[in-house]
């Protein structure tokens, strides 16, 4: 015991060794701590980002082109002219995010609701790439946060 340290009797206070016999700085042994990490509220394999409602990502298929209100990695919700994508129909274009980005993309029509296409990419945007349009977004649109799924 070191000498001094007999008082403290806190809950996370763990005796050390002298540095004497470890010849190891003593900051480098585990020290206990009441910090616990937090349990995520999101089961969700990828971050989704939703777009303002002024803005958006464009897909570009054939020459037309559809505004997307969210992209992830490995997914697109299309919300506009969503009458030309039946359910399993392949989909391959070129996705123009708001920060000039352009990226392939080819999936298939997963589902149709509430006014949108959802598309299942297999090839889209990397996590950086979603993560740089995040930024921009909150630097162009400073009162918009995305809301949790």
């Amino acid at each position: 015991m070191h000498p001094g340290f007999e008082a403290l009797g806190t809950v996370n206070w763990m005796p050390w060794p002298p540095m004497e016999t470890t010849r190891v700085c003593p900051y480098r042994f585990p020290v206990g701590t009441t910090y616990r990490i937090p349990t995520l509220t999101s089961r969700r394999e990828f971050f989704r980002l939703p777009y303002p409602v002024t803005s958006g990502a464009t897909l570009s298929i054939e020459g037309a082109n559809y505004k997307v209100g969210e992209v992830s990695e490995r997914g697109l919700r299309i919300v506009s002219d969503i009458g030309k994508f039946p359910v399993e129909s392949e989909v391959q274009g070129e996705l123009i995010l708001t920060i000039g980005l352009r990226c392939k993309v080819s999936g298939k029509v997963l589902r149709i609701e509430d006014g949108a296409v959802v598309v299942k990419l297999e090839r889209g945007p990397t996590t950086y790439d979603v993560i740089r349009e995040q930024r921009h977004l909150t630097k162009t649109f400073p009162d918009w946060k995305p809301l949790p799924a």
